[in-house]
């Protein structure tokens, strides 16, 4: 992570935790299957509010068209939220990337990775002594430029996590395991940082959990 926003997600953090480190995280590309990790729009935070930078209109124009050039936008209404042991076992099987009702540890972790916000923003999962912690931080849309704007996000604390698993060889793209069973997936570009804060990271050919 830049030293630059590294001090800006510093700020976000209560004075009583070490912070360990972060990574920048967004949602994983849509499938359009039913265990798709994209949520719902109700459901995803809406952060930094009442923010903006030079540019950030023109990059929202440029985002909004390689996006639906793509065909990347997310199809929500494809997810099947269950907490149903049977169709677990399928989505073990076949390497789902969503298992868990709305309000699972995972929805919850999964909404929390995926914001709306009418400025650009950056999610970083923040690795405290204790607490997973998402920030967001202002960023240019279009660019890397950061703004001044932070805000803190969902908190969990370190115990509910119970793995973590690549889910492809040098894929990028990881699933979160919790201790209500359920289990969502992110998208972490940094994965060599990410390994390095989450050292017993399965591999794609260990199972799921």
């Amino acid at each position: 992570m830049r030293p630059e926003l590294q001090e800006r997600v510093f700020t976000a953090l209560p004075g009583n935790e070490q912070f360990l480190g972060g990574v920048d995280v967004y949602r994983a590309m849509s499938s359009g299957k039913e265990d798709d990790a994209d949520m719902p729009l109700t459901r995803r935070p809406e952060v930094l509010g009442g923010h903006s930078m030079p540019g950030d209109r023109l990059g929202g124009l440029l985002s909004a068209f390689f996006s639906a050039a793509s065909y990347n936008e997310p199809r929500a209404d494809k997810v099947k939220a269950t907490g149903d042991p049977a169709v677990r076992g399928q989505r073990q099987k076949k390497n789902g990337l969503f298992f868990g009702e709305w309000e699972s540890l995972a929805g919850q972790w999964l909404a929390a990775g995926q914001p709306r916000s009418r400025c650009g923003v950056i999610t970083v999962l923040a690795l405290a002594s204790s607490h997973l912690r998402f920030v967001y931080v202002q960023r240019r849309r279009g660019g890397s430029r950061l703004g001044d704007a932070v805000e803190p996000g969902a908190v969990f604390h370190r115990s509910l996590l119970s793995w973590t698993r690549r889910t492809h060889n040098r894929s990028d793209s990881f699933q979160f395991g919790f201790t209500d069973a359920s289990w969502g997936t992110l998208t972490i570009p940094s994965s060599k940082e990410f390994l390095q804060l989450f050292p017993g990271t399965l591999t794609h050919k260990d199972p799921i959990p």
